[in-house]
């Protein structure tokens, strides 16, 4: 089975010298190896995803795909000579980072590419190896990679306005949406500047904030405004929010937490007539109040009910009826 997958994945490279390789030059190596693979093609899948699914499972932490796979059992690999286990090893190694980057699952940045293991763009270690690598279709898997991740951080924190800007990120300049590596025909240096701008901005987005020492549901509420995230806060657009902020904080929140709820309902239709009673009552208060704040302060034709952004202020309203509010110490 390892002379197969050195036939099939590895023609033409001397695994058994390459075994030997320490540090930096066994990681130019792998590297080298992993971008070949993620570039040829067999059919619609590039080479990287078939060395992985050799091995692995589509899960995260490299489940293995056949338990009785021998080059994965330690016992069988007891059978092996050193120079076989040099190369098996080895082999895993570039089918290791394969399945991360085909799966775009976090890894070891520190071991795959010699920066500090810290997924974000306020790692410049990362930013600058993405946009100066020759290998340009791993920095492509590696920014998209880090555009999911930040889309999970963005979700975990209730941030809508840049989950969604991220999840539909568009490119201008080549008039399409940011799809994965494998469905787009934005150049790879684009394509990762493209990323790597757009957290940029919305990072930079949170900076100002916490220069105006504005707490960070005001910074959400201003952008679910908006609807979007913005290059800079709007005085108007913060005064409704302001408005908003003050009535959450003193009218809204905790008003959800109900002791008849039933968490054991499987559905809305599931719980107590009070509970939806409640709910429903102060609900439509806080959106009376939402129409009430925006002909005070906003434009005509913001903020109507049929907007996201009238959606985006309607789930926080109900976040914060629940007693999530003024989190600061989880602020993104």
């Amino acid at each position: 089975m390892l002379a197969q997958i050195e036939k099939e994945f590895f023609k033409g490279a001397d695994l058994s010298k390459a075994g030997l390789l320490k540090g930096n030059e066994r990681r130019t190596f792998v590297l080298s190896q992993v971008e070949r693979l993620l570039t040829e093609r067999c059919g619609s899948l590039p080479l990287a995803m078939w060395l992985s699914d050799q091995f692995w499972t589509a899960d995260e932490g490299r489940m293995p795909i056949n338990e009785t796979n021998p080059l994965l059992s330690l016992q069988e690999q007891q059978t092996l000579t050193n120079e076989e286990t040099s190369r098996l090893r080895l082999i895993l190694d570039v089918a290791g980072l394969c399945h991360d980057l085909s799966l775009h699952f976090l890894f070891d940045l520190k071991e795959a590419f010699g920066v500090k293991n810290d997924f974000w763009v306020s790692n410049k270690q990362l930013v600058e190896w993405l946009t100066t690598t020759a290998y340009e279709r791993i920095a492509m898997h590696t920014a998209y990679t880090m555009k999911k991740h930040a889309i999970s951080v963005y979700e975990y924190g209730h941030y809508q306005p840049a989950q969604d800007e991220l999840a539909e990120l568009y490119s201008m300049e080549y008039h399409g949406l940011v799809r994965d590596p494998e469905r787009t025909k934005i150049p790879p240096r684009d394509y990762v500047k493209t990323i790597i701008d757009a957290i940029q901005q919305i990072e930079r987005h949170w900076q100002r904030g916490r220069r105006l020492k504005l707490r960070p549901d005001l910074v959400m509420l201003h952008d679910e405004i908006y609807g979007l995230v913005p290059r800079r806060f709007d005085k108007g657009v913060l005064a409704a929010a302001q408005a908003l902020y003050d009535y959450m904080d003193k009218e809204l929140c905790g008003r959800l937490v109900l002791k008849e709820y039933n968490y054991n309902a499987t559905s809305w239709n599931d719980q107590p007539e009070s509970v939806r009673r409640t709910t429903t009552e102060v609900l439509n208060r806080f959106a009376d109040k939402v129409r009430e704040i925006r002909a005070e302060y906003l434009a005509e034709g913001w903020v109507t009910d049929d907007s996201l952004s009238f959606n985006y202020l309607m789930a926080h309203a109900e976040r914060c009826g629940h007693g999530w509010w003024r989190e600061e110490d989880d602020a993104l």
